[in-house]
């Protein structure tokens, strides 16, 4: 009798003490979270956009189901929910137009106001180049400032640059960035979620900035960081192509493609979210260039256009709404060309998909016929 009672205390007593453990770790864990945030709270500027922001994307990921169809076997992206929802129900597809649904009213969390002046001996802006890149890929931005960007001279030349983001997963990440932003300041940051079905709001970032922040820039070009640009024969092009990039974007582009409706495509755009049969023409998103007038008539029209997660297409449908046209250039490559002297002539303007590692290879090959 005593033996039993005595077991049955020691199991008591144990579970006890898993019941204890538990709440000690679950406390010490909150502990740690909350000074983590009153960490970032206090040293970073970034904690209350990346609140709100989170708090704005999950409301909308709940009240956006009835939008999309139960039958759909993919999530649509939950920026795609946002704008949606802002349009007047019954919605069962997105429309062609709205009224104000796309206001990008984001909140600038590092912003180098400095990129485009031509005070103190600078030079006056011909082309500006903004850059769209990821937190992670510190070793890209920075074989760009050491290979094709060295000419601008740290954004005193005639040719200005940045690179853009997103939010940073993670207060390490964006003390890492704060830290490259201050070394380099060639860093635009928003308070949107950095991710691949947000590469319109990047790209309108990028319009905005622009617009409002370099508008004594003749010509725009916007690029991704794994890109190979002959800025030689970019001024080239342009000095060519002037009078036509007065009212059309320039770069690869395709006069006629038709949406992917297969959901296990990185492209897949159902027909609740895309709703025709064909996009309008659209230059690449690898590398595009146009005038600063294109550019600030883009962003003011953009306010209307609803959100559309492919930025090339989406830029596409800002240009039609405008009535203006893309162009097909030639030296624009969507792909990556074969390494070589050719990458030194004014045969070509971009390359894609070039490790930082091949990119410096490039980059200081001799080329004594060029």
């Amino acid at each position: 009798m005593c033996n039993t009672i005595t077991r049955q205390l020691k199991k008591i007593v144990c579970s006890a003490c898993g019941i204890v453990n538990i709440i000690y770790l679950t406390t010490t864990i909150s502990v740690i979270v909350l000074m983590q945030l009153f960490y970032v709270n206090y040293q970073l500027k970034s904690v209350v956009p990346i609140a709100n922001n989170v708090k704005q994307e999950l409301k909308v990921f709940i009240s956006f189901r009835s939008l999309s169809p139960s039958t759909n076997p993919t999530p649509l992206p939950t920026t795609f929910r946002k704008f949606m929802s802002k349009i007047q129900r019954p919605v069962t597809k997105r429309p062609d137009m709205c009224q104000g649904c796309f206001a990008h009213n984001y909140t600038y969390i590092l912003d180098n106001e400095d990129i485009c002046s031509t005070g103190d001996g600078k030079q006056e802006v011909n082309i500006l180049v903004l850059i769209s890149t990821t937190h992670k890929n510190t070793e890209s931005r920075k074989a760009l400032r050491e290979t094709w960007l060295s000419p601008s001279w740290k954004n005193t030349g005639d040719v200005r640059y940045a690179f853009l983001l997103g939010m940073a997963p993670d207060s390490a990440t964006q003390v890492a960035i704060e830290t490259e932003s201050a070394t380099y300041q060639d860093i635009i940051q928003e308070d949107f979620v950095d991710s691949y079905n947000n590469l319109t709001l990047k790209t309108m970032m990028a319009f905005k900035w622009a617009s409002t922040k370099c508008k004594n820039a003749k010509y725009f070009m916007k690029t991704d960081d794994d890109m190979y640009v002959n800025l030689e024969s970019l001024k080239n092009t342009l000095r060519k192509n002037s009078f036509v990039l007065q009212k059309s974007i320039g770069g690869f582009c395709n006069l006629s493609r038709e949406p992917i409706r297969t959901n296990t495509s990185k492209w897949y755009a159902p027909f609740e979210m895309f709703p025709h049969k064909e996009y309008p023409p659209y230059c690449s998103g690898t590398g595009y260039v146009t005038s600063l007038d294109v550019v600030q008539k883009v962003y003011q029209v953009s306010k209307n256009i609803p959100f559309f997660y492919l930025e090339d297409v989406y830029v596409s449908l800002c240009m039609k709404k405008l009535g203006l046209n893309m162009t097909h250039l030639p030296g624009f490559h969507a792909d990556q060309q074969k390494p070589g002297c050719v990458y030194k002539t004014n045969e070509l303007v971009t390359s894609h998909r070039l490790t930082p590692k091949l990119l410096k290879e490039i980059w200081n090959k001799k080329c004594n016929d060029v």
